[in-house]
């Protein structure tokens, strides 16, 4: 088990021994992760750089970078031009085990 792991199971545990509003909150922040690594994972799928996808959505590459590193909470008009920028849909999901 790496280091990584490790903080992943602490935070978890965390977030239990916390209850329901610790768990809500690591609910939202796993959100957040796969949101990012899916925009990030489609970027680079199309071989584009933050500035390109920045310009391609009409947005500020700042923008496209918080997003990325999950500290921003983009509107449903921002992800619809991210997903447009990037040849996709914006869909909802099941959750992942």
């Amino acid at each position: 088990m790496t280091d990584f792991d490790q903080l992943l199971e602490q935070i978890a545990a965390e977030a239990e021994a916390e209850g329901p509003a610790g768990r809500a909150h690591l609910e939202a922040l796993r959100d957040r992760f796969d949101l990012a690594v899916q925009i990030i994972d489609r970027r680079r799928e199309r071989q584009m750089t933050q500035q390109q996808l920045a310009e391609a959505s009409g947005l500020h590459q700042s923008m496209v970078s918080r997003i990325e590193q999950g500290v921003a909470n983009p509107t449903v008009r921002t992800l619809s031009a991210l997903a447009r920028a990037l040849d996709a849909r914006l869909m909802l999901s099941g959750r992942r085990g």
